[in-house]
């Protein structure tokens, strides 16, 4: 019996599937566990996966296919489509469709010599890093700043956008610079006044956070933390990397990295607390899609989201740190006399820092806003990549007050841009304003949550996240799922009377 145009598309993403995880296994290995000396072999590993998945998608017979099932199926928006009754297959059509007329467009070289250059950055500004020397990483960042040039001009300027809203489609779909822009302006509008009366108040005491906290009791106490949010260990693992990060294989197969400093205890809790975000989402992601473009979150907006969620809305709540505390000091003696009250407070500190990752949640978006504009700059030509640092320097002194002492505090902290990740820094303010709204939303729908979090039972939340957001999988875009878990889409109104009644609450009791 001759094969249906699905079961031909079936078969064809859970190919495309398998070899994407395939090289997701090899771009976790290289940030965890590959030999220095390995870096040149696994970069062109890397270059052949990508370029046999590049291949697999531009394949005329998957365009036949797809067009056939397209075809086949009723009028949009009709729920009694015989050949489509839960609107599954009208789905996948649709997001197959976006994925391959961007590979279409882009040559399979570009494809190859983007991965190529990806491996040779992200060693590049490893060594760069560590000896603190932008000009390391400058010709690697250069290649890439190029080669993310070409591909947006290969993929096409969106009607009315320009070249930087042709990779941010890739990341958030239909988001522009054009609506960023002014959501940004009012971000940091409100945000820069409220950062800065916040950081001229007297700090809380975070005395008791000072000293040496031994590496492997946090590594103990962060597995503890993701067996206490739901993570399974047995469908994933954490491990250890210089900038934290989550690799998503399967929902059976999520891999996590933390980062353990121990002079900073909290960079391994909300680190791990972040990524645990991303792998919950990872593995709630309905497993009869796991062969299917639809076993995919909709967009890194909405990905951040979760991780912000958990690493703030409920990491950083004092109901959060009555459960939790009494653990953690079991393990730091040093701890045992701080009440959850104070810890909660010194948690919550809000004062202008260099470094993102561990940067306070109200002066976390500006963050956010410097490193948007920086890269704008770049894809748009007004700035030379071998003029990053000192424009870096200059525009975090404007923005966030403080100028770095050395590269390795300033532009070279992130990884995305050794990773050519031009676009993704957006997702993150995005996913805060989320992650309001759905906390928000969870809260009205669960009136006893505090109570459950201060007993330290976090499943009705990840129950509420699982049924309203992960259940959906790519079958809608990212505004869509928000709006239909919380009745309002992207806005920063949640968000800010988060923040206000927070920090009103802070400094009225201490």
């Amino acid at each position: 019996m001759p094969e249906t145009a699905w079961e031909d598309l079936t078969r064809r993403m859970a190919d495309l599937r398998a070899l994407g995880g395939a090289a997701a296994v090899l771009a976790w290995d290289q940030e965890t566990y590959l030999p220095r000396r390995g870096s040149e072999a696994r970069g062109e590993q890397l270059a052949a996966l990508q370029g046999v998945l590049h291949e697999r998608l531009c394949d005329p017979r998957l365009g036949d296919a797809l067009a056939r099932l397209e075809g086949a199926l009723g009028p949009a928006g009709d729920p009694g489509d015989p050949a489509d009754p839960t609107g599954e297959r009208r789905a996948a059509a649709r997001a197959l469709r976006f994925d391959r007329e961007r590979a279409v467009r882009i040559p399979g070289e570009l494809v190859r010599g983007l991965a190529l250059a990806q491996s040779a950055g992200v060693e590049a500004w490893r060594e760069a890093r560590e000896q603190s020397r932008f000009a390391r990483f400058a010709p690697a960042l250069a290649s890439l700043v190029r080669l993310r040039r070409e591909m947006a001009d290969a993929l096409g300027v969106p009607a009315g956008g320009e070249r930087y809203d042709a990779l941010l489609d890739g990341y958030e779909e239909g988001m522009r610079v054009s609506r960023l822009a002014p959501l940004f302006r009012r971000l940091t509008g409100w945000l820069t006044p409220l950062v800065d009366r916040l950081a001229a108040a007297p700090p809380p005491d975070d005395s008791f956070l000072r000293g040496r906290f031994d590496a492997e009791a946090q590594w103990a106490f962060t597995l503890e933390l993701l067996e206490a949010v739901g993570f399974d260990g047995e469908a994933g693992r954490q491990d250890r990397s210089a900038h934290p990060f989550t690799q998503g294989i399967d929902p059976g197969d999520v891999r996590l990295t933390t980062r353990v400093l121990e002079a900073l205890p909290l960079s391994s809790i909300f680190s791990t607390l972040h990524e645990a975000g991303h792998g919950l989402y990872e593995q709630g992601l309905p497993r009869r899609w796991r062969s299917s473009v639809l076993g995919a979150a909709p967009s890194m907006g909405l990905h951040e989201s979760q991780s912000r969620l958990w690493e703030n809305l409920v990491g950083r709540s004092l109901p959060f740190w009555k459960a939790f505390l009494p653990r953690l000091a079991a393990r730091f003696p040093q701890l045992g006399g701080v009440t959850p009250e104070r810890f909660h407070r010194a948690v919550n500190k809000v004062e202008r820092s260099l470094i993102r990752v561990e940067a306070d949640e109200v002066t976390y978006n500006l963050h956010v806003v410097l490193r948007f504009e920086l890269e704008l700059s770049l894809l748009r030509g007004e700035l030379e990549p071998d003029d990053l640092p000192g424009a870096w320097n200059e525009r975090s002194q404007a923005i966030l007050g403080l100028t770095p002492p050395s590269d390795a505090e300033g532009c070279l902290q992130d990884i995305h841009w050794a990773w050519g990740e031009f676009g993704y820094f957006p997702t993150y303010a995005l996913g805060n304003l989320y992650a309001a709204s759905l906390h928000a939303a969870a809260r009205r729908a669960l009136p006893g949550l505090d109570g459950e979090l201060e007993a330290g039972r976090l499943a009705p939340l990840l129950g509420w996240l699982r049924q309203h957001v992960h259940a959906a999988g790519r079958t809608l875009p990212a505004e869509e799922v928000v709006r239909r878990a919380t009745g309002a889409g992207l806005d920063d109104a949640d968000f800010r009377r988060y923040l206000t009644e927070k920090y009103q609450g802070l400094a009225g009791r201490g």
